[in-house]
């Protein structure tokens, strides 16, 4: 087996040990070299029944040569310690401030008010602050906040109330409150909580397999972290209500926390801690910033950051991803503060993406199992996100893990996972883990399961999809990632004003054909970030342009980074307007600067296409194709280009211009082949400024790759080093339309259903296609269908030269397709369409077709198969044969 690069998730409930084996065993026959230990839910987890399933899991893949990675809890999110931490080390659960208060008019001397009666068990008050309200509202006056802590004695306060509007203010120190799914999970943002965490986890298994630690064993994985303060996706301080919140909300908090809190605000903690819960001032604003730049950097420190540092020290890698959902990446909640921060420590960048992406969703919000979907950020920002990471850390090494494929239901056979593989790799990722393989029986949890115990009608061809996602992800770790711009990451913007995320710019970006990679505040810094001939130099990236989003508010260390860059040559363009305001820099003389700074220019997103087309962009193309999507790398063969049809319709037919002038190559990944032209006679030509202009032909679901720039040997030897490939041919293996000749079969067709798992088949009283999920067909029929026809072919001696492909018209979804007992082969998505050439003669032949359909027509009763719509089943057709 060559290497693979797909690492799928491998749930664990407790099944016998031949069981086990079967599941491993087909993984490793389908293209699978690793996979990750998953114990979801296992019923004996870190007791003897989960030691001995990992004895047998680690045993059988080292004889298989395979590599394990192990899941870091007893279910998701990780940091649960499998419930030991509560039990074991109940001072190391998640501690949170939340407020109460008390509302008063002075003046009146001598009032004493019972605080301790706010407290519940287990529970301590840190901090007493009064402020003025403005006009008995919720906003404060800024020059009144006092801290009167020291005026408590036995739990009351002693306090003569000044004239005026007053509220009395208490933070509380509490474990109560927040997600009740994360209750009693680890906190976050101390170090020596996550020590105990990692001691029940990491170490146990440390202690019972060190011996296989870096070599079988490669490394944990751990899922969906996130600081759980509100089950809300929307969370931050200040404006929780504005999405619903009607509990009271509670914040993360530890024992650093404070001096930090001081260190930047340059103010007492007393003084700041209520404009966590009110306040509408900038200085509230600032505040609220200040909090969550502390907490979203401790988070990345403390919690992954430990991790990822006792990983690499026990020789092994720590991989995963936070919950990035509807945006929450740059929020509290279900998020994690700060994407960039927070996947520091981990050894590669990672996503999850699980029912939110669908093709043609590309804006507004959809309604699915999960609540409504922001669309835009799923599609757009997501994986271009995580990937921009992998660019920027050199720790990644270039590379970025996606979850993928988890909880769409039945519904998403080898068709929707191709669309996706192109979706995510196009945008730079290049290790996928399919969720997921369970070796339950009839398992109901998240489907699709890929095996499911041999029932999955899709099975026999997983093959063909595995092969492909191997040699995507395999060319898109060769070389170096090639973007034009970069866009500045929004999540300081979000937490003080207005602001635009920063997927607005990568979709403006990307539906022009421009590749860009998404940078924090973080990089942009001196030693990170330099300009070289007039780009920005980061890691092994270069970028000609700095896009920042819309802004209200940026803090004074971007700001000065800014100018720098500019200063060194750097074009800078501001969406929309100049920010108004620097955090804690109410009267900064530095936005005057910007406005001023040669190099920096305000753009509107609707003029930015036409903007990169006048420079030197990676790839021009011909028309307006929102739904064609580039990439670009170097590699050792030359210049690789990948073009992905994202459209489940509309076929691209366009010529592009790439400032190479040399030999170019296509190789199609999913035939494995190469070839030298979609078009010879448009190939070739000369498109501006000595420009080579490429004919492109992609139909819905294709993707091509296009070597160029150096010579045909460079890519041949490239290609046959990593997939075998020795020839290379003058045409597609699949010739796009239009073609000249077209004859459709007419004839009967004999139609069978295959009987599983009692074997045989039977027929059905149907002659012509159709489909056969309505009504007195087979509205429910999961399996396989088999389509028998005979069919004569015209040949004169003079056609000799010509070219016959099979077009199968519409098919749902897999189709095997064999041409007088011969194999024609296995298409899983569109084009359903073969080179027949040499399988057909003169005269009578007999085809045969073999659909498989999902099972979500027998098992589509939950709740992921009930919120999308389902296919129909089976071969549509029409049925031609092509002549070209």
């Amino acid at each position: 087996m060559n290497k693979s690069y797909i690492r799928p998730l491998f749930w664990q409930h407790g099944e016998p040990e031949a069981v086990l084996k079967e599941e491993i065993h087909q993984m490793f026959q389908n293209g699978i070299d690793s996979f990750i230990v998953e114990s979801r839910p296992h019923p004996d987890y870190l007791s003897y029944g989960w030691w001995r399933d990992m004895d047998i899991i680690i045993a059988e893949a080292k004889r298989l040569g395979m590599k394990v990675w192990i899941f870091d809890d007893s279910a998701f999110p990780s940091g649960y310690g499998a419930g030991k931490l509560k039990s074991l080390y109940p001072e190391a659960g998640k501690k949170y401030v939340r407020e109460a208060h008390i509302d008063a008019i002075g003046p009146l001397d001598g009032s004493s008010f019972r605080i301790r009666d706010w407290l519940n068990q287990d529970e301590k008050i840190i901090r007493v602050t009064a402020a003025r309200r403005k006009g008995n509202y919720e906003d404060l006056e800024d020059g009144s906040l006092m801290d009167i802590t020291s005026l408590e004695e036995d739990g009351i306060l002693y306090w003569d109330v000044p004239e005026g509007a007053w509220r009395i203010f208490l933070f509380i120190l509490t474990g109560n409150g927040g997600e009740e799914w994360t209750k009693d999970y680890v906190n976050p943002i101390d170090r020596d909580c996550v020590d105990r965490f990692i001691q029940i986890i990491y170490e146990e298994h440390y202690q019972r397999y060190k011996e296989e630690f870096g070599t079988v064993i490669q490394g944990f994985f751990s899922d969906e972290l996130r600081f759980g303060n509100a089950a809300s996706y929307h969370m931050h301080p200040g404006d929780w209500t504005e999405y619903g919140g009607t509990a009271p909300a509670v914040f993360p908090w530890s024992r650093r926390l404070p001096e930090l809190l001081e260190e930047e605000c340059g103010e007492d903690i007393g003084k700041l801690l209520p404009y966590l819960w009110c306040g509408e001032s900038g200085h509230a604003k600032d505040v609220r910033f200040a909090y969550q730049d502390q907490v979203s950097r401790l988070f990345g420190t403390e919690f992954i950051g430990r991790i990822g540092e006792w990983c690499r020290a026990h020789k092994v890698k720590l991989i995963g991803h936070v919950v990035e959902d509807n945006g929450a990446h740059a929020r509290l909640g279900y998020g994690c503060g700060h994407f960039f921060r927070a996947m520091e420590g981990m050894d590669a960048s990672g996503l999850d993406v699980v029912y939110q992406i669908w093709p043609e969703y590309t804006q507004g919000r959809h309604l699915t199992p999960f609540g409504y979907l922001d669309s835009y950020f799923y599609y757009w920002g997501l994986p271009k996100m995580a990937s921009s990471l992998a660019h920027l850390d050199p720790k990644k090494k270039g590379i970025t893990v996606c979850e993928i494929f988890g909880a769409y239901g039945w519904q998403e056979g080898l068709k929707l996972m191709k669309w996706l593989t192109d979706h995510v790799c196009v945008r730079g990722i290049n290790r996928l883990i399919p969720h997921a393989f369970s070796p339950k029986e009839k398992d109901e949890d998240c489907p699709p399961h890929f095996y499911a115990r041999g029932e999955n009608p899709q099975w026999d061809y997983f093959h063909v999809w595995s092969d492909y996602a191997n040699r995507l992800c395999t060319l898109l770790s060769e070389g170096q990632h090639i973007a034009d711009v970069a866009v500045l990451y929004h999540a300081e913007a979000e937490w003080g004003g207005e602001y635009e995320p920063f997927e607005t710019a990568v979709k403006a970006l990307a539906e022009a054909q421009i590749d860009c990679d998404v940078v924090p505040a973080d990089y942009l810094t001196q030693d990170r970030a330099s300009v070289r001939d007039g780009k920005l130099t980061i890691n092994e990236e270069s970028y000609g342009v700095l896009i920042i989003p819309y802004a209200q508010a940026l803090p004074e260390t971007t700001v000065r980074e800014l100018l720098r860059l500019a200063e060194d040559g750097l074009t800078v363009l501001i969406m929309r307007d100049y920010p108004e305001r620097i955090y804690f820099k109410p009267d900064s003389r530095l936005l005057t600067k910007l406005r001023g700074q040669e190099n920096i220019y305000i753009r509107t997103y609707e003029a930015l296409p036409e903007y990169f087309r006048k420079g030197e962009t990676a790839v021009k193309i011909e028309g307006n194709f929102p739904y064609l999507s580039v990439m670009k790398r170097k590699t050792s063969a030359g210049t690789l280009y990948f073009f992905v049809n994202e459209s489940k319709y509309k076929t691209v037919r366009t010529t592009f211009s790439v400032g190479e002038t040399e030999k170019l190559l296509w190789y199609d990944a999913m035939e494995n082949r190469l070839f030298r032209s979609c078009l010879p006679e448009k190939d070739g030509t000369k498109g501006e400024a000595g420009q080579a202009q490429r004919e492109l032909i992609l139909e819905p679901y294709q993707s091509l790759f296009a070597f160029c720039g150096q010579t045909e040997e460079k890519a041949g030897l490239l290609a046959g080093e990593l997939f075998g490939v020795q020839e290379i041919y003058e045409d597609p293996a699949v010739l796009p339309e239009p073609c000249s000749e077209t004859e459709t079969l007419a004839g009967a067709f004999r139609i069978y259903i295959q009987n599983v798992p009692e074997g045989g088949r039977t027929q059905l009283g149907l002659s012509s296609l159709c489909n056969l999920a309505v009504p007195g067909l087979l509205p429910e029929y999961s399996g396989k269908i088999c389509y028998e026809t005979d069919f004569s072919i015209d040949m004169q001696e003079d056609e000799g030269k010509k070219k016959y492909y099979l077009d199968l018209g519409n098919v749902y979804e897999t189709a095997e397709v064999f041409v007088n007992g011969s194999r024609a082969g296995i298409r899983i998505c569109p084009p359903y369409r073969l080179d027949v050439t040499g399988l057909i003669h003169a005269g009578k032949n007999q085809l045969t077709v073999t659909v498989a359909n999902t099972l979500a027509k027998e098992r589509g009763n939950n709740v992921f198969d009930r919120a999308m719509p389902q296919e129909p089943t089976g071969l549509l057709g029409p049925v031609r044969i092509i002549k070209a």
